[in-house]
């Protein structure tokens, strides 16, 4: 498998930010990933692992160690009868064109997430009140060591963008949804539906990463950043978004001290805490 050296972060995350990882790989199956950990663990290098880096934010300086990319490989998809079969790097849009070939409802408000099936599984993704942990029946994890295993939904602990995955130190290698039959042509227009919904109230068209902050029991982070006047307020190439006040979005050069900086100023203006929902790369092992 090949090993870039010094690959610049920023080609890989949607927020078009990230300095060079030392080594950088994208496994196409289980037995590379498993070759990468072992490379890792023989030259003692710290290990990053990402989805397709679309809620994800690089530092400027990079990262000292192998950064191990999802998307673009572990991409094998297939559908029995109701069951959904996604690699961890399945892009979401690719997911969402297979269960409307075969006719299959359920997860339409996945539209317009620009991530991968694995990374919305560790963060039980979701959109418009609903969330991906509700139609997902099993998956299959390897942990830092290469070693492989089955999760099934009892035990993945979902919760509010949270599941077991994120602090077990495991790898989503596939993932395993059970969908409810329905017609195509009314899965096609939820999907178009809820599209519309994301172009009307979104930055879409100019790098972020996403909601920066994850919605407190009751409330919404965009509504209360709007309301502590914080759209707009700019550091650098770093930007509140003026049309969602929970998107940063970068003008054209910014920087991840940048980012973190806003982050700490609009944290501030907001009386109650707010949890970060976007990642900062930092060694997973």
């Amino acid at each position: 498998m090949k090993y870039s050296r010094n690959e610049l972060l920023k080609k890989h995350t949607s927020f078009r930010i990230g300095g060079p990882a030392d080594y950088f790989c994208v496994p196409k199956n289980e037995a590379q990933l498993r070759e990468a950990l072992c490379f890792a663990k023989e030259h003692r290098l710290s290990v990053a692992i990402m989805g397709a880096g679309t809620n994800l934010l690089a530092l400027d300086k990079g990262f000292r160690g192998l950064v191990i990319k999802l998307s673009g490989g572990l991409g094998r998809l297939k559908v029995r009868g109701r069951t959904l079969y996604a690699g961890g790097g399945v892009l979401l849009p690719r997911l969402l064109a297979a269960a409307i070939r075969r006719g299959l409802g359920g997860i339409e408000f996945l539209a317009g997430i620009p991530g991968t099936a694995g990374g919305a599984a560790v963060m039980n993704a979701g959109a418009w009140g609903k969330e991906i942990g509700r139609h997902i029946d099993r998956v299959k994890v390897m942990d830092f060591s290469g070693n492989e295993s089955v999760i099934m939904k009892k035990n993945l602990k979902f919760g509010y963008r949270r599941s077991v995955m994120q602090k077990a130190g495991l790898i989503v290698t596939e993932v395993v949804f059970k969908l409810r039959r329905g017609r195509r042509k009314l899965i096609s227009n939820k999907i178009k539906e809820f599209l519309n919904r994301r172009r009307d109230s979104q930055p879409l068209g100019i790098p972020s990463a996403g909601s920066v902050f994850a919605n407190p029991k009751g409330k919404f982070a965009g509504k209360l950043l709007e309301e502590a006047g914080c759209k707009g307020m700019r550091v650098g190439d770093a930007q509140v978004s003026t049309r969602h006040a929970n998107f940063i979005v970068n003008l054209g050069d910014a920087k991840a001290r940048d980012v973190i900086k806003l982050m700490t100023r609009i944290q501030k203006k907001v009386k109650i805490r707010l949890e970060p929902e976007l990642k900062i790369m930092v060694k997973s092992s």
